[in-house]
């Protein structure tokens, strides 16, 4: 009822076969698209098969949904796909499938933009931008300390950045222990 172009902060889940044509629309009726870059490496050479190549190429366009103004976010798939942070930034920012093909390579996004996707953008996704998503004084310290920099390193060595610690409200709560020889 009522006006559909009020803000809701409706997500749509996945979203990975979104069409061109409805980009627009996610911006008219302010739905904020929650999608799943992991599904260009652990799905697309099998959407290929069954789907065909134009429109795996197009598995959940960041490109063009950060492009039209949209405040995507980016997610993963526990129990479906391992629940690797890095690894899903490298998705968004690299887009290759298991096989090595690049899936939809118009669609990179930058590693910054990769990192807002999963930061500032979940924040507002939510509705807690107010106190959440950014290193803002007077919001949560909730933030990770990693091995190197996403936005320096080579592309294909993000999924490479091991995450040092984890710090939730302000206190430490994971530390990276090196693996010991079995």
């Amino acid at each position: 009822k009522g006006d559909l172009t009020r803000d809701r902060r409706v997500t749509l889940i996945h979203g990975q076969f979104t069409r061109k044509d409805q980009i627009p629309l996610y911006k008219k009726y302010k739905i904020v698209p929650s999608l799943y870059t992991l599904h260009t490496f652990y799905f697309a050479d099998s959407h290929i098969k069954n789907r065909g190549t134009k429109e795996a190429m197009y598995i959940s366009p960041m490109r063009d949904v950060l492009n039209a103004g949209i405040r995507a976010t980016n997610h993963t798939d526990f129990a479906v796909a391992p629940l690797d942070q890095m690894f899903m930034l490298h998705s968004a920012v690299n887009r290759t499938s298991r096989s090595g093909a690049t899936i939809g390579a118009d669609q990179r996004i930058s590693p910054f933009e990769a990192l807002k996707t999963m930061t500032i953008n979940v924040a507002y996704q939510y509705g807690e931008q107010s106190f959440k998503g950014t290193l803002t004084d007077g919001k949560f310290a909730d933030m990770v300390i990693l091995s190197a920099d996403p936005t320096k390193v080579d592309r294909k060595k993000i999924k490479d950045i091991k995450i040092l610690e984890t710090i939730k409200e302000g206190k430490t709560i994971y530390t990276f222990q090196k693996p010991t020889a079995w």
